[in-house]
């Protein structure tokens, strides 16, 4: 029934280029998260990386 749903194959979050969106952070948990605009550039500049900005915006499985 969902086999056109992509599915991510990797366990850990990623910086991504969306065509709407542009950079999102796409979670292990398949969650996407979009950048800020002082985020993009942080990234740009390489002074946070995507593990860095995954423990900004996780949530434990109960909250």
């Amino acid at each position: 029934m969902n086999d056109h749903l992509p599915v991510r194959a990797y366990k850990e979050s990623r910086i991504e280029d969306e065509p709407i969106l542009g950079a999102v952070l796409a979670l292990p948990d398949g969650r996407i998260q979009p950048l800020t605009w002082l985020e993009r550039v942080l990234v740009k500049l390489r002074l946070t990386d995507a593990k860095a900005l995954e423990a900004r915006y996780w949530k434990p499985a109960n909250a």
